[in-house]
């Protein structure tokens, strides 16, 4: 189980010692770059008999099941939306480090979209998001987005994206992040979020699904742990690297680990 970000800096020996041994394997990125490089060692951990399954968390199981969900009989997709919300935005330094690693390269995007959540409409603004490359595996679709409610001015996100290319800037800006605190505590640390689904078949049809539980971190933290103990007792059989849907069933996997989902109105 890998949880030492950013990713793409301290993530690849993990993955590359894994790969040696032939061992099952988690993380807790939420870093696309790094996803999509670990789905590119498949052909080796089928191999040598690894299994990897990255950013398996807050970002993005949720949004992977809710997708699977949605989608139950409905057929090829023309597009997937997720988008994800939190009562609280208190972030961890490591994610604080990424953030701060990838803004200059645009993890957060500029395109919104309004959602109805359990505490209310939200805008969600773009980022680049697990699930375009976790859903593909195991849904045929045509385009998956992921939003992240946040409430940033498009065109501030803009000014920061370019600002950060500044090395200046960038090196203030990781170092206001590292004097953060460690990580969200109190309310913060449970507070409720919310992960909206919506779906669209190629005939038009539309499905939406609403997943529900506490605490990003404290999810993350479950959901590691739930795969990593059914990993060590030979519950799950499989090779190569695997996204959330093509190894859990979504609604048992979310009473285990205290997310909930219902469906609503497509938005």
């Amino acid at each position: 189980m890998s949880c030492a970000g950013p990713f793409l800096e301290a993530g690849r020996p993990v993955v590359e010692a894994v790969l040696a041994l032939g061992l099952p394997y988690c993380d807790s990125t939420g870093e696309q770059d790094f996803i999509r490089w670990v789905f590119e060692q498949d052909a080796e951990a089928r191999r040598s008999g690894a299994l990897l399954v990255p950013a398996f968390g807050f970002d993005y199981v949720p949004g992977d099941l809710g997708a699977a969900l949605a989608a139950r009989g409905l057929g090829p997709l023309r597009r997937v939306d997720v988008v994800y919300a939190s009562r609280s935005l208190a972030t961890s330094r490591g994610t604080r480090r990424t953030i701060a690693a990838g803004q200059a390269s645009g993890i957060v995007g500029t395109e919104v979209r309004a959602v109805e959540v359990p505490w209310g409409r939200v805008r969600a603004l773009s980022i680049a998001g697990g699930e375009a490359v976790t859903v593909p595996r195991h849904l045929e679709v045509g385009e998956v987005r992921t939003y992240l409610a946040i409430n940033v001015p498009p065109a501030l996100i803009a000014a920061a994206r370019a600002a950060a290319r500044l090395p200046v800037v960038g090196s203030l800006l990781r170092s206001a992040f590292e004097r953060g605190p460690a990580g969200p505590s109190g309310t913060d640390r449970e507070a409720p979020f919310a992960c909206r689904v919506d779906v669209e078949s190629q005939t038009g049809e539309r499905r939406a699904m609403l997943g529900e539980g506490r605490g990003p971190y404290l999810f993350t933290a479950e959901a590691l742990a739930e795969l990593a103990a059914r990993m060590g007792r030979g519950k799950v059989d499989a090779t190569g690297a695997r996204a959330a849907a093509e190894l859990v069933e979504p609604e048992e996997f979310g009473a285990a680990t205290g997310l909930t989902w219902r469906r609503v109105e497509p938005g």
